[in-house]
């Protein structure tokens, strides 16, 4: 197989790694593509973005041509038999955007026989502060796997649990990486306060022919093109257009971390854990410019802010925020109702009586419970609870407009015998219920609207039963093990917190605020549903797509900040001034070994 790199020992590199990297453009090149980028890109993106996303073919075509243009005549010292293909800007959004999972970028050739290439070119300096790529070595020719339109990754189900295997590559401004298409490789989010822009051209030797994988009602299909395909049209839907060679597969199968590990990590080695690149010789000069030392201590300082973070409770709640909530909820029920109908909740099945009949059982409804559902909306749950079950219901919302809805719903069915309706503020549910009232109170997606999560718990004790349960189902903070995603989590949970008016909780807090309570946890754990019985998450875009809110423009690479989680929590029957008794392991200490019955606990 010829050689591309005219460098003997960088086509070494390139062969065994699966990359090389070499210096490439002065400040006139860069400054030249930057300049481009900035008198024509049209939109200031908020994802990841490739100019090769834009619908725009003539942009697309016009934008590679002069990237191709800037880059000739550097990259002709450092290639031999080569052939540049499109050429596109890529781009991190600033503050926490713009995650790339690792994966292996589409194949371009019959990579048994032959192999493609990107070269890849940041405009600024990158660090882990910006979203420099990690890469795993030598996983470009582990296995044979196919690339392109509508195949699954054969990461799909790890691709985050392989962060800890790759090693970052910082770069100056300027700087090429040159990489095969098959090498594994990510990029986590630019946590700094400038965009990340960089530029990528496809390269292939001279005289290979172009081909396209693609998945064609399940078969994985092989297709002649050229680059201007890439460039002029659809790749999602136009490659049926092409002509096909030849049916390659019916079946991709996705790897597990366990055959990941076999296949690509060596016996020996352990994960990276991803520390700097361990095997570069560059001096830290070299590897840094000085704005990249003041972008890199920047990012560390902010890291050092967040190692003890502030509690995420606050402990007072203004009237002016319960309204804001109130008044959102005026506005936008409408809108709800349209895309969710009148069950509001975004984490849903496709028949959305598979999640009610669910959570019948998960809350513990029968026809002898009397129970408070605490932001109930339009009452669409309710009315199926009590139509299913027969049990009494308090339904309370804040909203005016929803308590009017609710009423007509409630009447519509017959159901003012079981159902009654209360605008209201659960955070003082003392005010409107007697001590002791409900044997249990539910929160469906609601919770989170809580301005004083603690307040609200402690509220709700006042009026459940002893014994009686909280069950909440809700979405809570996402944990991370990789320092580089968390900027970008805190940002999205900013984003929806402001855009619907939420509070998302912090999981462990809201558990230490119960224990402290005197609540058991009873349960904690994900919905007990299969995944494929789940509605498509893009349901939320409809409704941004209807109001406007928060719209995510990419949900490929959108960080999703939050995990759902459904949580139980049980008043003890016992009054908590009894002493130790009230707790499991005293109680089996003084049943086995002081000889107690269970009436004497």
């Amino acid at each position: 197989m010829k050689a591309i790199v005219a460098d003997t020992l960088k086509q070494k590199e390139l062969t065994e790694l699966g990359y090389t990297q070499f210096p490439l453009l002065d400040l006139t090149g860069i400054e030249k593509l930057k300049n481009y980028y900035r008198a024509y890109q049209a939109e200031d993106p908020q994802h990841f973005y490739s100019s090769t996303h834009s619908p725009n073919f003539d942009f697309r075509k016009n934008t590679s041509d002069f990237i191709k243009q800037v880059i000739e005549p550097y990259i002709a010292k450092h290639l031999d038999n080569y052939k540049l293909l499109g050429g596109a800007f890529v781009v991190k959004p600033a503050h926490g955007k713009g995650i790339l999972q690792a994966h292996q970028d589409w194949n371009l050739v019959d990579e048994s026989l032959d192999r493609s290439y990107n070269l890849w070119i940041p405009l600024i300096d990158v660090s882990e502060a910006n979203g420099a790529i990690y890469v795993l070595d030598k996983s470009h020719n582990k296995i044979q796997t196919y690339r392109g339109p509508h195949i699954s990754s054969v990461f799909k189900n790890i691709e985050q649990q392989l962060w800890p295997y790759l090693k970052i590559l910082p770069m100056k401004e300027g700087e090429a990486l040159f990489y095969d298409h098959a090498l594994l490789h990510g990029s986590p989010p630019n946590n700094s306060s400038e965009h990340r822009i960089g530029v990528v051209i496809g390269v292939v030797k001279q005289d290979t022919d172009l081909l396209l994988y693609a998945n064609d009602n399940g078969e994985i299909k092989s297709y002649d093109c050229d680059e201007n395909f890439f460039l002029k049209k659809n790749t999602s839907t136009d490659f049926i257009q092409l002509p096909q060679r030849e049916i390659v597969s019916t079946r991709q199968n996705l790897l597990t971390l366990a055959e990941f590990e076999t296949i690509f990590i060596e016996t020996s080695a352990n994960p990276i854990h991803n520390t700097p690149m361990n095997t570069d010789k560059r001096s830290f000069f070299e590897m840094y410019t000085p704005k990249n030392i003041i972008a890199e201590a920047k990012y560390r300082l902010r890291k050092k802010d967040t190692i003890h973070p502030k509690k995420i409770e606050t402990e007072k709640t203004t009237a002016a925020e319960k309204k804001d909530v109130a008044k959102f909820y005026n506005e936008q029920t409408d809108n709800f109702l349209k895309v969710y109908g009148d069950v509001i909740q975004a984490f849903r099945t496709k028949n959305i009586s598979t999640l009610l009949d669910y959570q019948i059982n998960a809350i513990g409804l029968n026809s002898g419970i009397k129970a408070l559902d605490a932001g109930c909306g339009v009452c669409g749950p309710a009315v199926y609870f009590a139509q299913n079950t027969k049990c009494q219901i308090e339904a309370m919302t804040i909203s005016k407009k929803q308590a009017e809805l609710a009423k007509q719903k409630i009447a519509e069915n017959h159901l003012s015998n079981l159902i009654n309706i209360t605008e209201g503020d659960y955070h003082q549910l003392e005010n409107y219920y007697s001590q002791h009232t409900f044997d249990v109170v539910y929160f469906l997606e609601s919770f989170g609207h809580a301005l004083n999560h603690k307040q609200v718990l402690h509220s709700a004790w006042n009026v459940l039963k002893p014994g009686g349960s909280i069950y909440i189902k809700d979405l809570f903070i996402k944990k991370t093990p990789f320092e580089s995603m968390e900027a970008g989590i805190d940002k999205e949970v900013k984003n929806i917190n402001e855009a619907y008016h939420y509070n998302i909780p912090d999981l462990n807090t809201i558990l230490d605020i119960a224990r402290k309570k005197g609540y058991i946890i009873s349960l904690l754990k994900t919905i007990d549903i299969p995944l494929e019985e789940f509605e498509n998450l893009t349901i939320s875009n409809d409704f941004q797509d209807l109001t406007g809110i928060n719209k995510i423009d990419n949900l490929r690479n959108y960080i999703f900040p939050v995990d759902f989680f459904e949580l139980k929590l049980i008043k003890r029957s016992i009054d908590l001034t009894s002493g130790n008794s009230s707790y499991f392991l005293q109680n089996m200490y003084l049943m086995q070994i002081e000889n107690w019955k269970e009436s004497d606990l």
